[in-house]
């Protein structure tokens, strides 16, 4: 078994191989580079490392899963405004929606090539569940805020999830879900600051204390990791540290809040 002292070194692999792997130079052209979230790379990799899966087998694994995940990124990219006989922004529509599907066309081809057919099952269920929620989410299908956090929280971690699925490792879910849950929501609260889109606060727009409302789900998750911190899982020591850093993240951010 090849052994890595750091987990950080994993990461760092499997994100250099998914760059190569996204490096289209045709599409370079015309969309922005997709962007690999690196904290659920964190989650993927920490997730195999503590269920002893070997590291050359990491691989089969975290690009699959990563480039679904970038391809469901890039279709939410596309935009909807009206082009009229901008051929400009059409071609660059276009070319959104087929990076899209390429990034997709290669997740299928890793897991086909080796004959993976359990994990494809898993996560066409979890495509399947992200689109719905999202759905759900654009179409403003409910006004209550906790149906609207289990739909976010969906879309965020059904993909990582599918993986605990497939490996029968039902105790990680809740704490994947609760990680990927605030890494997410602190983005969303960051994209704010920047006026930037964000789904989830455009949802949340007729509600008064955004923020609020979004600190106090963090606060939640951040209670259900401090538990798991507790020793409910085997979690690496790099993971811990990641977990702890994350919980600093979310406490910088409430003072912050606070004093705004």
């Amino acid at each position: 078994m090849i052994i890595v002292q750091n987990i950080y070194d994993t990461v760092a692999n499997m994100k250099e191989q998914l760059q190569v792997e996204l490096n289209h130079p045709y599409v370079k052209q015309f969309i922005h580079h997709p962007e690999i979230d690196e904290d659920k790379l964190i989650c993927i990799c920490s997730f195999l490392d503590s269920i002893s899966v070997e590291e050359r087998e990491k691989s089969k694994y975290v690009l699959p899963i990563m480039l679904v995940q970038i391809a469901l990124d890039t279709h939410d990219l596309v935009s909807i405004q009206t082009i009229g006989n901008n051929e400009s922004l059409l071609k660059e529509r276009q070319l959104t929606v087929l990076a899209g599907d390429y990034y997709s066309g290669l997740y299928y081809y890793y897991l086909s090539r080796s004959e993976q057919i359990e994990l494809i099952k898993e996560v066409a269920s979890a495509i399947k569940h992200v689109n719905v929620s999202k759905i759900k989410l654009y179409q403003n299908d409910t006004t209550d805020v906790k149906d609207i956090m289990v739909n976010f929280r969906t879309v965020e971690a059904a993909l990582v999830n599918c993986l605990c699925d497939y490996f029968k490792r039902e105790e990680w879910k809740e704490l994947l879900e609760h990680v990927i849950l605030i890494s997410s929501l602190l983005r969303e609260l960051r994209r704010e600051e920047e006026e930037a889109p964000s789904l989830l606060l455009q949802v949340l727009e007729q509600e008064e204390n955004v923020e609020e409302i979004v600190l106090s789900q963090v606060r939640e998750s951040a209670s259900v990791i401090e538990r798991y911190l507790q020793g409910q899982v085997n979690l690496n020591a790099q993971f811990k540290d990641y977990l702890y850093e994350l919980l600093n993240k979310h406490k910088h951010c409430k003072n912050v809040v606070g004093e705004g």
